[in-house]
């Protein structure tokens, strides 16, 4: 199976017994998308045999699933590039992401992105695997990046995303001082007219909802932790300017930047289930050192 890509190996449950095996997989969470490429390119054996959409599955049978194996990408080069991976396995990495990398090319910033590196990462141990971004962080973001390895994984974590599974924290420093302890900012975004990256509250927008609790109060700034009920573009960004409150160092949006020339925005904690086992995963790390210094 030298063309084949990952292989997931699922037990049909008693409640499953009886089924097609397409009812079965579809059960399973796999996509409509996912069973096409399947059916076309790659394999799916029961107890050990190949099978058809009309294999009727029974309580206790062995199903593989064999993904076809994924072309590289002409889009990501390769490059060695200092890269902090916190956790990886077969199926997903963990990276704490510097502030200044783009996650991935774009027409502005084509290479010494996340996306780069972790290819040349993967050249260089000779595994296959597919970059597939789960959460996004803006190139002055720093903190914690959830990349899957394969289409399964990546379509099991984005239906975590959809059902509001995964949860992530961030913590910004802000100008000013917040009185009240803790907050909910429900604002829709939409992108602003003639501009590509900059977004604003609209009527018209999309929602989003941005939860903050103050963590410490200093002389001319509040350190905040802040959960995403959505993840809009800039939507932590937006939110707090339109608070009153910008980002130390978001010019963008508001914030000075003469202490420091990025936002202050630091991704420190995400929780999520493993795509193939289901268990409960989660990662904290401290404050990025620049945002920290500021604090300090």
């Amino acid at each position: 199976m030298e063309n084949c890509g990952p292989s997931i190996k699922l037990i049909v449950a008693p409640e499953h017994d009886g089924k097609l095996i397409r009812e079965y997989l579809k059960a399973n969470d796999i996509s409509d998308r996912a069973l096409r490429k399947l059916r076309n390119k790659g394999i799916i054996l029961c107890n050990g045999e190949a099978a058809t959409w009309r294999r009727i599955v029974k309580t206790g049978d062995d199903i593989v699933l064999v993904y076809p194996k994924v072309e590289k990408s002409i889009y990501i080069k390769p490059e060695a590039l200092e890269l902090d991976i916190l956790y990886e396995d077969s199926d997903i990495v963990i990276v704490n992401k510097s502030p200044g990398v783009c996650v991935h090319p774009t027409l502005a910033h084509p290479s010494g992105t996340l996306a780069n590196g972790m290819v040349y990462h993967w050249t260089r141990l000779n595994d296959s695997s597919s970059f597939h971004l789960i959460n996004r962080l803006d190139q002055h973001t720093s903190g914690l990046v959830l990349i899957a390895k394969n289409s399964f994984s990546a379509q099991q974590l984005f239906l975590q995303g959809q059902r509001k599974i995964i949860s992530r924290t961030y913590n910004a420093l802000v100008h000013g001082i917040l009185p009240k302890s803790s907050g909910t900012i429900n604002l829709p975004i939409d992108k602003c007219n003639g501009r590509t990256t900059r977004r604003e509250i609209s009527v018209t927008g999309q929602e989003a909802v941005t939860h903050y609790r103050v963590v410490k109060r200093l002389k001319e700034t509040t350190l905040l932790s802040i959960v995403l009920e959505t993840g809009r573009t800039h939507q932590i960004r937006i939110h707090m300017a339109n608070l009153g409150h910008p980002l130390v160092g978001d010019a963008m949006y508001g914030g000075t930047t003469d202490i420091i020339e990025r936002q202050c925005l630091h991704a420190n904690y995400i929780y999520f289930l493993h795509p193939r086992t289901g268990k409960s995963m989660s990662f904290i790390i401290p404050l990025a050192m620049d945002i920290q210094g500021l604090v300090d």
